[in-house]
């Protein structure tokens, strides 16, 4: 008898670990539900549609991106990543609405905002109340989505250009810079031999690599777009830069009021908003003997 209870004991210990060695070496293959079919790298254009306001277009460059709808303007990469992260955020539910009612409760008879992606629209409508997820229809179905993006689908089209001044692929060869934002004398700052040189005596070669790092770093609080009415109130430019790969010089416009230092660039009516801190980082300012 005790033979018996011992084989058994030993015959349920063997059945165990088969099964816990089976389930170790079958581990689940089933992929995560996605939203879309679509990944990251095959996207070429985005579009972005909100009631009353004008849609914006997003176009893949190679590799890079640039806004192209409601004006032109090299786009901001990263906020164009969190656009993409979209395709791959985690599915926290879905079903298929039955009418339009159900549309009507889920806030996407009349969505707040499409975006389209390729030739894939998605629709946001409202949220639910317990988590905060958002309901997204796509292709006939409803999904229940951590929302990371809405707040930027909802911004300004400013808000998708590149808060960068210079883009990060140019190089300066040469500054022409204003000594003060209402100073009418100029400084000019120029690279021969790999050395920064100034036509002006009262500059150290410190201060000379500092704001030529000032300038080939700049990066933005905000980028607004100027219409053209706002444009014709502006002073003509005060500051020009020339690049090393020989392309058109640069000329900005700089104006600062009591929250912002202003640089704006009239060819692509583009106004960058900075910190007043960064004048002395941007401008020379030299001291008189």
């Amino acid at each position: 008898m005790k033979s018996s209870y011992l084989t058994n004991l030993i015959l349920l210990a063997i059945v165990l670990a088969l099964l816990w060695l089976s389930q170790r070496e079958e581990p689940d293959t089933q992929p995560a539900a996605q939203l879309s079919t679509l990944t990251a790298d095959t996207v070429k254009q985005i579009q972005i549609e909100r009631p009353g306001k004008p849609a914006i277009t997003l176009q893949r460059q190679q590799q890079s991106w640039a806004l192209t709808a409601p004006f032109s303007a090299q786009a901001n990469q990263t906020r164009v990543n969190l656009l993409l992260s979209l395709l791959s955020t985690p599915l926290h539910g879905q079903f298929q609405p039955m009418d339009e009612s159900a549309l009507t409760q889920f806030g996407l008879s009349q969505p707040e905002v499409l975006l389209s992606m390729n030739e894939q629209q998605f629709a946001f409508g409202a949220t639910e109340p317990l988590n905060q997820n958002r309901y997204v229809m796509h292709q006939g179905m409803v999904y229940l989505i951590q929302d990371d993006v809405t707040p930027l689908l909802t911004a300004s089209a400013g808000s998708f250009v590149d808060n960068r001044l210079i883009a990060e692929q140019q190089q300066l060869a040469q500054l022409q810079l204003p000594i003060s934002p209402d100073s009418m004398e100029r400084i000019t700052l120029s690279q021969s031999d790999g050395q920064w040189r100034s036509d002006s005596t009262s500059l150290s070669s410190d201060k000379l690599k500092a704001l030529v790092d000032g300038w080939q770093h700049a990066y933005a609080m905000q980028v607004r777009h100027l219409s053209a009415e706002q444009l014709a109130t502006l002073p003509e430019p005060q500051i020009r830069v020339w690049f090393a790969d020989n392309t058109a010089p640069l000329d900005l416009i700089i104006q600062v009021n009591a929250q912002s230092l202003q640089l704006i660039n009239p060819t692509l009516q583009l106004q960058y908003d900075f910190p007043l801190a960064v004048e002395s980082q941007l401008l020379p300012q030299p001291t008189k003997p």
